[in-house]
């Protein structure tokens, strides 16, 4: 470890990594490089915005069975957002990177080339679900960023001026496993691979308690704890400690706090309000964590032939993360990003969990209203592609947006559960969907009357009409019957 004094401030300032060559000083935010025998100040680097992240620098961990500390982290911001690269240093003297973006973790670290090493593709040309072959494995594109490396904290392995650096990336996944081809600095990528990472292999005590990622989490420049619409004024509170994307409840103004100030960057005009089941702020208990709801979304299918619609709630968790509710005509379902990717057993069947799911249908979705705090910036009109694959009550979901691609995992769930977790047993009164049957009662009843008619086209022309009329009431009255019961 060497320890220096900020040549600004005089704070005293530590290089814990031996492959640091940068620190950022805590007390004044001055860039220090590190030289062979000195230190140099280069400039002043952006302030970080605190987000709902619990790990600090000075988190500690072990990853394949090896201890790290966490020494810096570059915080990286994108048009629709920002995620957090926490440097990690190992025990035996190596280092590598914590990935930390909307509750999801990886692990991962340099790839030195090698000589049979196949050609790597241009940035240009990949596209979210893109095939990439190494080393007898085969990745998927997850998602490609070009983005700008802003604000730091703590040490890093390379100098950062400023003004930051334009850094342009692309993540691949496979079941588990990371692979980063990092193009910020050549058309040749730095490849890095790794694995998915659970914070319960955290050491508990290192990270940040819940009271101090909530009194921090979307401060800015440690000053503001409390954010009021800057179009109309209205206090949008339930943004602490999740958002970075906000939009107010009263006037529909698109907010972005990722910045030092609060910035409108769209005003949804004529936008009219929707009735849901569920309200923003609602506190609910699932699988024994406590959730906030903080956004909410409704989408549409626009296909013109069998259009739908449905509402989706984001849900919040200091202890489990991101949850997603969705309300349908067909009912609740629980859904959650898959940490964990499914493998193709071929076109229209995906592996995951050691189950095997069919495809069901493919679909777009719509972004028809937003409402409340997103970890990215949604908007009206967002459009992604939807395949659905099915397992009994069970579905896997794979999401394809312009730069990304995502799986997620839901299960059906009844209205009477979601109505346990909110505390709002009026929800749990409401009768579960079933199929109707009164449409084949009717189809049937049709189908008679028709034969009836066909079977006494003499009578009829005879005149005959009352014995067809009782006919037609002893076949319409069970119909009558079961509408009557069901509506009741």
């Amino acid at each position: 470890m060497q320890r220096i004094l900020c040549p600004q401030c005089g704070a005293p300032v530590e290089f814990k990594s031996a492959a640091s060559v940068m620190a950022v000083c805590g007390s004044c935010r001055s860039t220090l490089l590190k030289d062979a025998e000195s230190v140099k100040r280069i400039g002043e680097m952006a302030e970080v915005l605190e987000d709902y992240s619990p790990i600090q620098i000075t988190s500690t961990g072990k990853y394949e069975g090896k201890r790290f500390d966490v020494v810096g982290r570059l915080q990286l911001r994108y048009e629709a957002g920002f995620w957090n690269e926490w440097y990690v240093w190992f025990e035996d003297g190596t280092d590598g990177w914590l990935s930390d973006a909307s509750g999801q973790y990886a692990v991962t670290r340099t790839r030195p080339s090698k000589d049979k090493d196949p050609a790597l593709p241009p940035f240009d040309s990949l596209a979210p679900g893109k095939e990439l072959k190494l080393d007898g494995k085969i990745y998927y594109a997850a998602d490609l960023r070009r983005c700008r490396a802003v604000s730091g904290q703590g040490e890093l392995p390379f100098a950062v001026g400023a003004d930051g650096y334009e850094a342009v990336v692309a993540d691949f996944r496979a079941l588990d496993e990371f692979l980063t081809l990092d193009y910020s600095d050549a058309p040749t990528p730095q490849v890095y691979l790794g694995k998915a990472y659970s914070l319960d292999d955290m050491q508990r005590g290192s990270l940040r308690a819940e009271h101090l990622v909530e009194e921090s989490a979307g401060n800015y420049v440690g000053k503001i704890k409390a954010l009021d619409c800057p179009s109309c004024g209205a206090p949008i509170s339930f943004a602490a400690a999740v958002a970075t994307q906000v939009i107010c409840p009263n006037c529909r103004a698109q907010v972005d706090c990722s910045g030092e100030t609060a910035e409108v960057l769209a005003k949804q005009k004529k936008v009219a309000s929707i009735q849901t089941t569920l309200s923003l702020g609602a506190k609910a208990t699932i699988d024994n964590a406590a959730y906030t709801l903080i956004g909410l979304m409704q989408c549409e299918d626009p296909d013109p032939e069998e259009s739908s619609r449905w509402i989706e709630y984001l849900l919040y968790s200091q202890q489990k993360g991101f949850l997603w509710l969705v309300e349908s005509d067909d009912g609740w379902d629980k859904v959650r990003v898959c940490d964990r990717w499914p493998s193709p057993v071929s076109d229209k069947r995906y592996s995951y969990e050691g189950k095997r799911y069919d495809k069901l249908y493919d679909y777009d979705s719509v972004v028809k209203l937003a409402l409340g705090a997103f970890n990215w910036r949604v908007k009206v009109g967002d459009v992604s592609h939807i395949t659905d694959f099915g397992l009994g009550n069970g579905k896997l979901t794979r999401e394809t947006a312009d730069a990304e691609l995502g799986w997620s995992v839901s299960e059906r769930v009844g209205a009477a559960q979601v109505g346990r977790w909110f505390n709002f047993p009026e929800l749990g009164k409401v009768k579960e969907k079933s199929p109707d049957k009164s449409n084949s009662l009717s189809g049937v009843a049709i189908f008679a009357c028709v034969a009836m008619l066909f079977f006494n086209a003499d009578e009829l022309e005879n005149g005959h009409w009352l014995s067809m009329i009782v006919g037609g009431v002893f076949i319409w009255l069970p119909v009558w019957i079961q509408n009557k019961l069901r509506d009741n």
